[in-house]
C-alpha cells in the first residue's frame, strides 16, 4: 500500500510539473508577439470539426442559418452590410487579412452573391491556408495565400475591399498594419474592420485609424456580442470538451473558457460590464 501511495504521489507530481510546463510554454506563445505565428499554426493544425469561423459572434442571427457557427457567420453578414450601396464592378478585388479557416470569408461571399468579388484570404498560419485550400477548392473566384499582416504581399492600390475581423489586437504593430491597409487599398476602396478595445484605452483605435489616413465612423456592437456569447456558450463548451487537446483541457481550462468568451469567463464578464468594447467600421481613405 505504501509503495502504491508513493507511486501515486510521484505520478501526480509529474503530471502537475508537466501541466505547469505546458502552461508556461503556451502563455509564452500567447504573450510574445514574435511567437504568435507558431501558436496560430499549431492552433489551426488541430481538428476543430465543423467550426470554421473564429470570432465572438453577433446576435441576433438573420433568418435560419443552420451552421453550428451561425453567430460567427452573422458577424460577417453584419460587416457586409456596412458596404451599403457602394458601387463595385463585378469581380472587384476583396482581401481578408487573417482569414483563419475561411468560414467568415465564405459567409461574406454568400452575402455578397455570386461573382461580386474576386476574393483572396491571407493568413500567417500555413495550417490555416492548407485547410482553406482543401475546403473551398470548389468555390470559384476564391484563393488563399500565406502571408503576414505586417507586410502584405500585394501591390499598392490593388485592393477594392479589405476585410479584417477580430485579429488586429494580435499583431505586433497595429499601426503598421493600418498603414499596409492604406497602401494596398485603391483610392475608392473600403476597409471593413472589426475588433475590440479595452475601455481604459478608449480612443486608441480611432486615433490609429486617423493617423493611418482613414475617414470612418465606429459602430459599437458590444451588446450584440455579449448576447451571441451567452447563447453560443453551450456549443463553445462542447467544442472545447471534444476538440481541444487533453493537456489544454486539464491545465488551461480557464484560459480556454476565456479565449472562447463563454458565459462566466473573465472575458465575457468584461464585455458584459463594458470594460471591453467591440467596434466595427467601414473606413475609407481620407
Amino acid at each position: 500500500m505504501l509503495w502504491a501511495l508513493l507511486l501515486l504521489m510521484v505520478a501526480t507530481g509529474a503530471i502537475v510539473a508537466a501541466g505547469r510546463l505546458v502552461q508556461r510554454r503556451l502563455r509564452r506563445l500567447r504573450d510574445d508577439h514574435a511567437l504568435r505565428p507558431t501558436l496560430w499554426n499549431r492552433f489551426y493544425a488541430l481538428d476543430w470539426g465543423s467550426t470554421a469561423t473564429n470570432n465572438y459572434g453577433f446576435a441576433p442571427v438573420d433568418g435560419s442559418d443552420p451552421a453550428p457557427d451561425r453567430f460567427q457567420r452573422q458577424m460577417y453578414r453584419e460587416i457586409f452590410k456596412l458596404l451599403g450601396d457602394r458601387p463595385f464592378p463585378p469581380g472587384a478585388r476583396l482581401l481578408e487579412v487573417s482569414c483563419g479557416r475561411g468560414g467568415g470569408l465564405n459567409a461574406f461571399l454568400d452575402a455578397a452573391g455570386p461573382d461580386a468579388f474576386d476574393a483572396t484570404g491571407l493568413d500567417v498560419a500555413a495550417s490555416a491556408i492548407s485547410y482553406c485550400q482543401r475546403s473551398y477548392a470548389d468555390r470559384e473566384g476564391l484563393t488563399f495565400v500565406e502571408g503576414s499582416a505586417m507586410d502584405l504581399p500585394f501591390a499598392d492600390a490593388s485592393v477594392d475591399v479589405l476585410l479584417n475581423v477580430e485579429a488586429s489586437n494580435d499583431y505586433p504593430d497595429r499601426r503598421r498594419f493600418f498603414a499596409e491597409v492604406r497602401r494596398v487599398l485603391k483610392p475608392g476602396g473600403v476597409f471593413l474592420y472589426a475588433d475590440t478595445e479595452k475601455a481604459k484605452h478608449a480612443g486608441r483605435m480611432a486615433n490609429e485609424l486617423t493617423q493611418a489616413g482613414f475617414r470612418f465612423e465606429l459602430r459599437e456592437i458590444t451588446a450584440n456580442v455579449v448576447d451571441a456569447c451567452r447563447q453560443d456558450s453551450p456549443r463553445r463548451r462542447e467544442v472545447i470538451r471534444s476538440r481541444a487537446p487533453l493537456a489544454a483541457r486539464l491545465f488551461l481550462k480557464n484560459e480556454l473558457a476565456n479565449y472562447a468568451a463563454v458565459e462566466g469567463s473573465l472575458k465575457f464578464q468584461r464585455f458584459a460590464a463594458g470594460e471591453r468594447r467591440y467596434y466595427m467600421t467601414a473606413a475609407v481613405p481620407a
